[in-house]
């Protein structure tokens, strides 16, 4: 299921990121929206530590 999770916030950082994303309200916004769906695809869920740890994981390396 790891696995899984991964392969979904690394689509969804492809189909919903760009450059500078971080840094403008709106592609923040998006990404912080996808990354929740996508939790909750895998019955995550999608606020608390895991989605902050996910999003900052994704902020750092994306």
């Amino acid at each position: 299921m790891i696995e899984d999770v991964v392969t979904e916030i690394d689509r969804i950082v492809r189909d919903s990121a760009y450059s500078g994303w971080a840094t403008d309200q709106a592609g923040d916004r998006e990404v912080r929206k996808q990354l929740r769906l996508a939790l909750k695809k895998f019955g995550l869920p999608p606020s608390g530590e895991l989605f902050d740890r996910a999003y900052a994981y994704v902020r750092e390396n994306y």
